[in-house]
Parts: structure tokens; sequence; C-alpha cells
């Protein structure tokens, strides 16, 4: 046993001193910028200025669960950040409060591990735009949402939201029926666990065996991404930077919705789903053919409650991409920024409001 703790500290150390090795540091481009919650947390975002001449809202974009906001800014050629400025975008990444550089939290300073995704649409969320308008001058942004930042998009809207003029969302899954032996595996998981846990330290672990992914065949081979759309050494650059802690609340809250077979607020007063019908905010609903964390019907679910305007596509060979995209495909992939991200600019540019 004690041989076993020293192999296990071993490599973790050992994977933590070859972060810096995988990762690559922001540019001097990208400003740093913070924004208050109501609820007295730091919500830190990252501002890219237009390249060239600006056009169009400012544009936010969201990371999703056990993540930050170098998801959307991994590095210089796998960038949707950088990408939409080029385009003449100003455009911001989010970390959500346990993310990145913004608030973790910390009991003896007031800010609870108990967090939830409702608190990342009604805080974190105004907050960031608040702060954008602030800068800007603009009353509203656009919005890309990937996975669990698209249902925090969601919430936004069904709960009235309405500075979002127009968003998108990447691998969003709003419909929770994983197959019988899944959602039994998972309910025993909250039962013993996610009910009384804190927070799960994502970084820690996933750099633990960092040298080891691609090497060695893992579930996350197979759940969030296709390694034909993304190499082992991409990925290892992505686990480096891209991860962030996970709270007990998040986890209990996403541990209801499968539970109930609804996306429901926290304390289970709001049905999202049902509101969402009432959201005439454009959205763009993207699903990655290859993707098994939020395969395409959970994802179109989102479409298909929505109020519209909508649409949705599926990003895989049958609509011309070279390869079926995975999870994170869709906001790393070596072409996304020559199939999929053109199109979503294309959307946003569609529903931008003529100017005065």
């Amino acid at each position: 046993m004690r041989a076993l703790g020293l192999f296990a500290a071993s490599l973790l150390a050992c994977g933590c001193a070859l972060v810096p090795l995988y990762a690559e540091p922001l540019p001097p481009e990208a400003e740093r910028i913070t924004a208050r919650t109501g609820d007295g947390w730091n919500i830190a975002l990252v501002r890219y200025r237009p390249r060239g001449e600006a056009n169009g809202l400012p544009l936010l974009l969201c990371h999703g669960i056990s993540a930050n906001g170098r998801n959307m800014d991994l590095d210089a050629e796998h960038s949707l950040a950088r990408w939409f400025a080029a385009q003449g975008r100003d455009t911001f990444t989010v970390s959500l409060r346990g993310g990145g550089d913004s608030d973790h939290p910390a009991p003896r300073e007031g800010r609870s591990y108990r967090y939830t995704i409702d608190t990342f649409a009604t805080e974190d969320l105004p907050a960031a735009i608040g702060r954008i308008s602030e800068l800007t001058g603009s009353a509203k942004v656009d919005y890309i949402g990937h996975s669990m930042g698209g249902l925090v998009g969601y919430i936004y809207l069904a709960r009235g939201g309405a500075a979002i003029n127009a968003a998108v969302t990447l691998g969003s899954p709003a419909r929770f029926a994983l197959g019988e032996m899944n959602e039994r595996v998972l309910r025993e998981i909250g039962k013993s666990v996610a009910r009384n846990i804190d927070t799960v330290d994502m970084p820690t672990i996933a750099h633990a065996v960092m040298p080891l992914h691609g090497y060695i065949k893992a579930p996350t081979d197979y759940l969030l991404y296709n390694p034909e759309n993304v190499s082992r050494e991409l990925w290892q650059r992505f686990i480096a930077v891209g991860l962030g802690t996970v709270s007990g609340g998040v986890l209990r809250q996403f541990g209801l919705w499968i539970r109930e077979g609804a996306m429901l607020s926290a304390d289970g007063a709001l049905d999202y789903r049902a509101l969402l019908g009432q959201v005439r905010t454009p959205v763009l609903v993207v699903a990655g053919k290859a993707d098994r964390t939020a395969p395409s019907p959970a994802a179109k679910a989102g479409y298909d409650y929505l109020g519209g305007p909508k649409q949705f596509f599926v990003a895989g060979e049958e609509n011309g991409f070279r390869h079926d995209y995975g999870h994170v495909d869709l906001i790393i992939g070596e072409r996304a920024d020559e199939e999929l991200w053109p199109r979503l600019l294309s959307f946003l540019d569609e529903h931008t409001p003529a100017s005065p």
C-alpha cells in the first residue's frame, strides 16, 4: 500500500512538473479583465480586440463543466476566441467560478462549494455580460457556449435574460436519457458520492496522468474526442490548461436532471425545457456526429424545445466535414476553423442588428 502511495505521488509530481511543457501562455494581446458578481465572486475574462475593421456585436464564449476559459483559447492554432477576433469580433472568454483565474470556493471567505449550474446562469453570466457592456458600450452580446456552457445559456434565456442577441450551443445535451445501465450506475454514484462531495479537483487528477494520455486507452478517448480530429499532443495540451474544479452543487444538479429526466432548477421549482418554448432569441444548435458525451439526439433536444428562430446541424461527414466530430472537437478540432467556425460566424452575422 505504501509503495502504491509513493507511485501515485511520483506520478502526480511528474505530471504537474510537465504542465509548462504542454501549456502555451496567452499572447500579449490577451487582455485580462475581472467581473464582480452580485454574490461577491470575481469572475475572470480574457478579451481579444477585433483585428482590422470591427463588425458585429461583442462575443462571449463560455466553456463546459470541469473546464475554464482556455477551452476556447487553447493556443495560436486552436483558439475560437482569436479566430473570431480575426474576423472583426470583439471577443471575450469567461472562466466560470471555480475555473481558471476566477475565484475558487473558500468557505472561510464566504465562497461556498454549493454553487450550482443555476448560479452560473444567474450570477456569473450576467456579471460577465455587464462587464462587457461597460467596456464596449453594447447593451447586448452574441454568445457561444460549449457543452454545459450552452446549457448555462439556455438557463439564462429561459429565466428571461435579455442581453444575448443571438446564441450558439455546441454539444450541449438538453435530454438526459443515457440508457438504463448508464442511468443506474450514475444514480448509485449520486447516492454514495455526489450527495456528500464538496468538489472534484479535475486538474490535479488529470495532470497526474497527463503524460500517459493518448498512449493508454482511457474512457476519455471514447467519450470526449475523435482521434481523427484531435491528436494526442493536442489533447495533452488541452489537459494541461483547460480544466477546472467541479462543485458538488453542480454534480448534484446534473444528477437531479438524470434522475428526473428533466432540466430542472436546483430546487426543482423551474422546468427550464418548458420555459425554452418562450425564448425568441435566435439560437443555432450544433451537435457532433461522433459526440458520445452529448449525442446528436440529446443536443437536438435543445433545438426541439426552443421557441425559435432556431437552426440545427450535425458536424460530421454527412454535412461535408472530413471526419465526424466528437465533443471537444467542436472547439479544438484540427480543421474546426475551416469546417465549423465559419458556419457559426455566418449565423451570428445573419442575426446582427442593423446599424441605426
